[in-house]
């Protein structure tokens, strides 16, 4: 497995629907697509069962502590990574995969509650409510 091709795999699921707990190709919610995506590609991600639609005790970022260990800061992320993101002032409740712009720069390519699995560009917006980066790959796998 490759951060190339987890982000290669992520970016064919672009379109789908947004699905609370779905793990299908045409329908997934943030957690999902990371899931869907890491299998796709071989890589064992990280994929919470029964979870609600908010986000309880912190369980997301304890999940990633557990699986991956501690976090890198935000401005250390790379193609491949997986950015935790808080919206507002509560628990850190969405995942993205960091994918890597055309023109430069990164992306977060996520499953979005009303457009389905988007890809955006790393914009201000973003980089003001990602909170912490995981590295599920390798270095040398980059």
């Amino acid at each position: 497995m490759s951060a190339r091709k987890f982000v290669e795999e992520a970016r064919k699921l672009k379109g789908a629907k947004w699905r609370h707990r779905g793990r299908k190709p045409w329908a997934v919610d943030c957690i999902g697509l990371i899931a869907v995506a890491g299998r796709n590609s071989g890589l064992n991600t990280y994929d919470e069962k029964g979870y609600g639609r908010e986000p309880w005790d912190d369980r997301l970022r304890q999940g990633c502590r557990a699986r991956w260990g501690d976090p890198l800061p935000p401005e250390q992320a790379r193609p491949g990574d997986i950015a935790i993101i808080r919206w507002g002032r509560g628990e850190p409740s969405h995942m993205a995969i960091v994918g890597d712009h055309p023109d430069g720069g990164l992306t977060l390519i996520h499953s979005h509650t009303l457009h389905g699995v988007v890809e955006n560009s790393l914009s201000d917006h973003y980089t003001d409510v990602v909170i912490e980066v995981y590295r599920p790959w390798k270095d040398e796998e980059a």
